[in-house]
């Protein structure tokens, strides 16, 4: 699905980039996407593409996904500068040079931890290896690191659902230690919780589910009192300080990514419903959504660094949520 036909969703693409300090630094680059397809990968292609036709700007792009037929369905083909490269994060091969490697793989929603929690903790902790085995090919390569807010939570590693925090924890290390050792030159960033019209269908992480819900008019139901507090951004938001950590940040910094607003699940799954006019009830939880759930209460990440970038955040979580619901149900339509 080609977002890029959308207006609000250009127009989104244009404010994150124009929010980026030091966007020039991508020009004359060639970018290797890793998670091209997902949420915040694809948002970052857009990204590349849109300043390549909208300002002549020389960017390849070369985006990774374990399908080539989601990168086709998910990008309009016809630029030279976007290279499509089928490929698991785990065994990936490269043939091409490149001068920065976005590192955004992951099995990021509770549906994969509870059935693949092996996948995911090897996708994550030998898929962040061979990255940067192909950076110690590259000499001179930047690697900017996704890892995850649930970092910085104490999380009893003695259970399946630790299987993402666990094995972004050590991913983080093992970054740092390829950069002691070798001298990688890498940047981490911790995104908070992430929303956006562009989620891939098998998302089934509570924005996702939220704003679905919204975009078809129907009532959203908790599963619990949802009274989890939470750093959400909106995907505009999330990304351009993304690359603003890959523009200017630290060798060897993590940075925080988050706006400015914090909310509980209840309040953003209310944000949602009353976009749509509809309601938000309460239920039970069954046994897959308990070993779903996070154990986390409060997740709150600190944008200060970020800030110290030069970089704001644009978007309230209303404002997200509304072009969310706005763009799905637009390209629905197309």
């Amino acid at each position: 699905m080609n977002y890029l036909e959308n207006e609000i969703y250009r127009a989104d693409i244009e404010a994150a980039i124009s929010n980026v300090n030091g966007f020039d630094y991508f020009d004359n680059k060639r970018i290797l996407v890793l998670g091209s397809t997902g949420l915040i990968g694809s948002f970052l292609v857009d990204c590349f593409l849109y300043s390549n036709s909208k300002w002549n700007m020389n960017i390849d792009i070369y985006a990774v996904s374990r399908k080539r037929e989601h990168l086709k369905l998910r990008f309009a083909e016809g630029t030279d500068k976007l290279h499509f490269v089928e490929g698991d994060v785990i065994s990936l091969e490269m043939a091409e040079d490149v001068d920065i490697i976005i590192h955004a793989a992951s099995h990021a929603h509770p549906q994969a931890f509870r059935e693949t929690p092996v996948e995911t903790m090897l996708g994550n902790f030998l898929g962040t290896h061979r990255v940067m085995e192909i950076a110690r090919k590259n000499p001179g390569c930047r690697v900017l690191f996704v890892s995850s807010g649930e970092v910085q939570e104490y999380v009893d590693h003695l259970t399946v659902r630790a299987c993402y925090p666990v094995s972004k924890k050590a991913s983080e290390t093992l970054c740092l230690s390829y950069m002691q050792e070798y001298g990688i030159d890498v940047v981490m960033a911790r995104p908070c919780h992430t929303f956006g019209a562009n989620v891939t269908q098998s998302d089934n992480r509570a924005t996702a589910q939220f704003i679905g819900k919204a975009v078809r008019n129907e009532d959203i139901v908790l599963n619990s009192l949802g009274t989890q507090v939470r750093s959400f951004a909106y995907v505009a938001d999330c990304v351009s300080g993304l690359l603003t950590i890959a523009a200017c940040g630290q060798k060897g910094y993590v940075y925080g990514v988050a706006a400015d607003e914090t909310c509980s699940v209840r309040q953003f799954a209310k944000q949602c419903a009353d976009a749509a006019h509809t309601q938000v009830l309460i239920s039970d939880a069954n046994a897959i959504e308990r070993a779903e759930a996070s154990p986390i209460k409060e997740q709150i990440i600190d944008n200060t660094d970020l800030k110290g970038l030069g970089w704001k955040p644009l978007f309230t979580i209303e404002q997200g949520i509304r072009h969310s619901i706005i763009i799905q149900r637009q390209t629905r339509e197309q």
